[in-house]
């Protein structure tokens, strides 16, 4: 469960990273070619693909994000489930309530995530450029972006590909054992605040 946790997290850490303050001449080019703004919100497809198996497993949902509040990811098919992120930790539900607690003040990896999380939402882009190596290029049609873990031993994936244009379309996990997790957005939409909606769900 926790790798699945930490690639949805990672999907919407990269999902701004375009948006944010950057020295690297690559991806500051995409961060003049990528739309930002306090609130994020948008649908998401997930669809992933065992080593060996030919049956993909797919889920779908939305997902929004505050740079004041945090994260909130909802996957609506096939199973319901959420996934809050805040500076006080992560929480994991489904309809019937939280299934799982995880206090960033006494787990040192969920303040790690956090801290991670929260850095890229305020544009310092030094955490990632730690843990990643970047390539890629852009053209008339869009960009891409490849990040490679620097410490290929202490992570689940070895590599990530980012797509997009105004925004960012689509991110692909590759993990250690060949699975394949690829993750599309659709209908994202920027605005100054939330609706009320939504600051009753964070």
């Amino acid at each position: 469960m926790m790798n699945s946790i930490f690639k949805r997290l990672i999907a919407l850490i990269l999902f701004l990273i375009a948006g944010s303050v950057c020295a690297n001449s690559l991806v500051s080019q995409i961060e003049g070619l990528v739309s930002s703004a306090p609130t994020v919100r948008g649908k998401f497809t997930q669809s992933k693909t065992l080593s060996g198996v030919s049956k993909k497993l797919n889920s779908e949902g939305f997902f929004i994000v505050d740079k004041g509040k945090g994260i909130i990811w909802i996957t609506e098919k096939p199973i319901y489930q959420t996934l809050k992120v805040s500076d006080s930790g992560i929480r994991i539900g489904n309809k019937s309530g939280v299934l799982m607690n995880m206090d960033a003040r006494s787990e040192p990896s969920i303040k790690y995530i956090n801290e991670l999380v929260l850095a890229i939402f305020s544009g310092d882009m030094s955490a990632l450029e730690k843990l990643f190596n970047y390539s890629g290029d852009v053209t008339a049609k869009g960009w891409n972006l490849e990040l490679t873990p620097k410490n290929t031993a202490s992570t689940f994936f070895k590599k990530i590909t980012i797509v997009g244009s105004s925004a960012i379309n689509r991110i692909s996990f590759i993990s250690k054992d060949g699975d394949l997790t690829e993750v599309v957005f659709s209908d994202v939409r920027l605005a100054p605040v939330l609706s009320k909606d939504e600051i009753l769900q964070f």
